[in-house]
């Protein structure tokens, strides 16, 4: 890892620089230039084949050591790559309605994770069926470091590698034995985080052998025990169900549909006692949407507890000086749970007989709801990770040159079992809302006198939370379990060698090929299948895989060297060749270039190709039931606010949406399912930057990187608001034969309810444009006090939308209206979080002297803007008009667009409510000493100041985006001991 130029110092301090800001962001120390790192061995950087004797590249690498992810404060590599200035919105623990299976993603460049290639020591992770890789799979006792790559990389790589690579490296070369434990918790007492590992490992000339094991264990924290989490919408009343409030209008005290009046149970009165027959219908009145609807906040995890056991062994036997083996074997075992508020019983299974002896009523009561809250929804997650590898490589010569080489053979596999409870027979339930009464001998039965139905508990859902008994529970609950398995088989063999020589220098190649098969399955339980499981989402069964083969070729070539201007100008030109099983082939390429004017500064520059499979679920998904959110524009606005244009309402008629009809159900009853057809995403990406490390500054070195990335073909499907927009407002037919309406009110007693909706995958023309800018900036000093690094590294997103760099209400190649600039933007609803930030940036001093170090970290989350017209809508409907003002431009207006005989149509000074997230930045700090005794022990505190997250009024199921922290701060102790 050598040259004799000052700038390839600066080029290796900006390559492993480490991003995260609570990995202290710290870079690993490199080599001196002496004479002695002259002699280190070529080595192959994140991004390239070509073995090298210098980790100079045309594209940007980040890392992160080791020291680093201790330093952080963090237990696993899904929140150290979480907080990384290049990393969008990802799921994670902090998301829990939404990530039931307790997932943990990287999302680089915000493109989404799908788009992002995870490697393990430079090959393939398994991915899930849908071609994203869980980090929580990978353990974070046994990672060296993270190298991330900020580029497209599918001429090195394949398919995923659209806008960038993580390539997570494992120990190795480890001699001796290690113990380590860490423990810390909220200053509210609870989010307890502990890990405990030991690796142990030994080294001589001829072979190294390493096990590592390790534990982490996560605790949970409830939404009740956070303020700003512990209502729907924080800073309005907990129980608005209507005109924009989050509250669910499906309670603990029901909702009964009689002569055209919605009647729910005062709260305050008894209602009908359990194992009674219930007469009185002194109990209930008509239900008020503004002051009725069920707070679910409280009982949802912000934090999902999670368990996690690794264990992680290889080893290497030189069999001859030129000829290494090399195995591994990885094992995860991971366990967590999501809990959301019991299930909502609503739609068609709610018929209540007239014969039923809790109905109070003694009529038949169609469309009715409740919710039992005694039985929250819990969503168990075990997954297990297994990886096997095995490889052989070496170096031999021929025709005076030397050749590296090697061969592998990779397995992994991952299962994962989701065990759900609070969930529902829905046959069981209709029959117990059927006719029932008490017999002889005092015991609810359902059924009549003449046909009693054995074994059958009567359901009281007239007697509020306390009515719903054991027995009751007992007869009509069911745990569903589902399965889904994915595994990989992945051989490779590459080869690398100086070809010949030019005038500038060797013209370096690496050529190799990969043969790959994916397959998987899920299996949702029988029940689900049958649609007979309320709540849990009607799915059939997803099988497929797919095959490839691969060869690839890149080339190193020295165009000019020591000339006047010109110290060194290289072309690094590769290319790929992919053959799928499933759509067939695809050739994609890339260049890049380095110039060297002088030994201070390098400027570099790359275009590349890439392109992104359609994943096993994307092809083969069964056809599965799903409830997205969106806004119904047949749905009459609430009081004060602008009626629906006349040609939407003309739309809504003839679809047969009565007058006056209000949308009760926020989540729409949709099928989603795959395509076997579907082609593959493709990419464009441009890249340039410039490197600097100044001789008057000794220790500064400053990199600038600009780039784009232009997806086309994108595979997704409608979401349901693009649905709703495109029939009514647009009165495009395509989009209204994707959807029914409910026209006799079964669904949930409300005449006009969207009862189906097809959402399945399909290719769009259109795709994304990501483009910004990257600037990192790095100064190394000493002193008499001690040693000092000031690193500050910022990503800023120019634009963030529709291919074409569309502005907001411009046609896309789809026929759609861009959303134009989403940098800068809280995308509203989104599961997973929807923060696009338009500058993000980590900051870090650290110290250190004799025994001691310490570090500070700073992380920047430029503001937001988000759309606020939930609080004007409940402000309206409260006839509250204060209320407004939690907006911080409640007044907004903004031109509006539709479609109008399939072209843009301006709509001037459309409402626009909007509220902005000001800018939050988390510092954190750390002490740490290292003994006599050999062991290292640190102290830290992550969010020192107690900085809450901004509020946010769209954001899903929550207050506040889960890709800002848990409230509270973080106080946690590490010990390390060596022998």
């Amino acid at each position: 890892m050598f040259t004799n130029t000052k700038v390839t110092h600066a080029v290796r301090l900006a390559l492993v620089f480490g991003a995260a800001s609570t990995a202290a962001l710290s870079t690993n120390a490199v080599a001196q230039e002496t004479e002695e790192a002259k002699k280190v061995e070529r080595i192959e950087v994140t991004g390239s084949r070509i073995k090298r004797t210098d980790m100079e590249t045309a594209q940007p690498v980040l890392a992160i050591s080791q020291e680093d992810i201790s330093r952080s404060g963090l237990v696993s590599v899904g929140d150290v790559l979480k907080e990384i200035s290049t990393n969008g919105a990802a799921l994670g623990l902090q998301t829990n309605n939404g990530n039931t299976g307790g997932a943990s993603r990287v999302n680089l460049r915000n493109c989404s994770s799908n788009r992002t290639l995870v490697l393990v020591n430079g090959r393939r992770w398994v991915a899930d069926l849908n071609g994203a890789v869980d980090l929580s799979t990978i353990p974070l006792a046994a990672i060296r470091s993270v190298e991330i790559l900020k580029d497209g990389a599918s001429s090195i790589y394949g398919t995923d590698a659209m806008c960038g690579v993580v390539n997570i490296i494992t120990k190795n070369d480890f001699d001796g034995a290690e113990i380590s434990a860490y423990n810390g918790q909220t200053s509210f007492e609870d989010g307890k985080r502990e890990t405990y590992s030991a690796t142990f490992g030994t080294s001589t000339e001829k072979s190294n052998a390493l096990i590592n094991v390790s534990y982490t264990k996560q605790e949970p924290i409830m939404g009740g025990d956070r303020e700003i989490s512990s209502v729907p919408i924080y800073g309005l009343p907990a129980n608005v169900s209507i005109n924009g409030g989050r509250a669910s209008p499906t309670t603990p005290y029901g909702q009964f549909p009689v002569n055209g009046v919605s009647m729910t149970l005062d709260p305050s009165k008894a209602g009908c006692v359990a194992n009674k027959v219930c007469t009185s219908t002194a109990d209930f009145r008509p239900f008020n949407g503004n002051t009725d609807g069920y707070n679910f906040a409280p009982v949802n995890y912000i934090q999902q507890p999670s368990e996690t056991l690794s264990l992680y062994a290889q080893g290497g036997y030189a069999i001859t000086d030129t000829l290494n083996w090399k195995t591994e074997v990885l094992f995860n075992e991971r366990t967590s749970t999501a809990q959301l508020a019991a299930q909502p019983l609503s739609g068609t299974p709610m018929v209540v007989d007239a014969a039923n002896m809790y109905n109070p009523f003694k009529t038949r009561i169609s469309g009715a709801s409740f919710r039992p809250i005694v039985s929250p929804r819990v969503f168990g997650a075990e997954v297990d990770t297994w990886r096997f590898g095995t490889s052989l490589d070496g170096e031999f010569e021929l025709v005076d040159r030397t050749f590296t080489w090697d061969a592998a053979a990779t397995y992994s596999d991952n299962s994962f079992v989701a065990l759900k409870e609070g969930f529902f027979h829905s046959g069981r339930f209709t029959t117990a809302m059927g006719p029932s009464f008490v017999n002889a001998q005092g015991v609810p039965t359902c059924g009549t006198v003449a046909a009693p139905i054995a074994g059958c508990v009567p359901f009281n859902v007239f007697g509020g939370p306390t009515g719903v008994t054991q027995a009751m529970l007992d007869y009509v609950s069911v745990a569903p379990r589902d399965l889904a398995y994915a595994k990989m088989w992945d051989y490779s063999a590459n080869i690398t060698t100086d070809l010949f020589e030019l005038p500038a220098g060797m013209v370096q190649v690496a050529a190799g090929t990969e043969i790959r098969r994916e397959s998987g399955f899920t299996s949702p339980e029988p029940l689900t299948v049958l649609g007979q499981v309320l709540g849990d989402n009607a799915a059939t069964p997803t099988k497929g895989g797919y095959g490839l083969k691969e060869v690839y070729l890149e080339a190193n070539l020295p165009l000019l060297a020591d000339v006047t201007f010109v110290e060194s100008l290289d072309l690094s030109v590769s290319t790929r060749y992919s053959d799928y099983s499933t759509f067939g082939d695809t050739t994609n390429s890339s260049y890049k270039l380095t110039y060297r004017p002088t030994s201070e500064v390098m400027f570099r520059a790359s275009f590349n190709e890439g392109f992104r499979a359609p994943s096993i679920q994307e092809l083969y998904q069964g056809m599965n039931d799903s409830r997205p959110t969106a806004n119904d524009p047949c749905s009459t606005p609430p009081a004060g606010s602008a009626p629906i244009a006349a040609d939407i309402a003309a739309r809504c008629a003839a679809a047969g949406v009565p007058v006056g009809f209000v949308q009760k159900l926020p989540q729409i009853q949709a099928k989603v399912g795959g395509n076997p057809d579907l082609q593959p995403e493709t990419s464009e990406s441009w890249a340039g930057g410039v490197v600097y490390s100044p001789d008057f500054i000794e220790g500064l070195s400053l990199t600038l990187d600009w780039y784009k990335i232009e997806i086309a073909n994108a595979v997704g499907s409608y979401s349901a608001q693009r649905v709703f927009d495109g029939c009514y407002k647009e009165g495009d037919a395509k989009y209204c034969q994707l959807l029914t309406r409910d026209k006799t009110g079964a669904l949930n007693g409300n005449i006009g309810e969207v009862d189906f909706m097809a959402l399945t995958n399909q290719n769009f023309k259109g795709g994304s444009h990501v483009e910004g800018v990257d600037l990192n900036i790095d100064y190394r000093f000493t002193t008499d006090y001690g040693t000092w690094r000031i690193n500050n590294d910022n990503a800023y997103v120019i634009y963030d939308g529709s291919l074409g760099k569309l502005k907001r209400g411009e046609l896309t190649l789809d026929g759609s209206l861009s959303g134009g600039n989403a940098s800068g933007r809280l995308t509203a609803g989104a599961s997973g979080g929807g923060t696009a930030y338009r500058l993000k940036s980590n900051t870090t001093l650290t110290w250190s002297k004799d025994d001691w170090n310490a570090s500070v970290t700073a992380q920047y989350l430029g503001k937001l803007t988000e759309e606020c017209n939930l609080v004007i809508g409940v402000a309206n409907g409260l006839k509250q008009p204060a209320l407004k003002n939690l907006c911080s431009n409640p007044d907004g207006t903004r031109m509006g667009y539709t479609l109008s005989n399939g072209q843009p149509k301006e709509v001037p000074n459309e409402a626009w409510a909007t509220n902005e997230l000001k800018a939050t930045v988390y510092f954190d700090g750390q002490i740490g000493w290292t003994s006599p005794w050999n062991s290292d022990i640190s102290v830290g505190v992550r969010n020192i100041f107690d900085k809450e997250p901004p509020v946010a009024y769209s954001a899903f199921a929550n207050s506040f985006d889960p890709n800002y922290r848990t409230p509270g701060r973080f106080y946690y102790v590490s010990f390390t001991q060596k022998f």
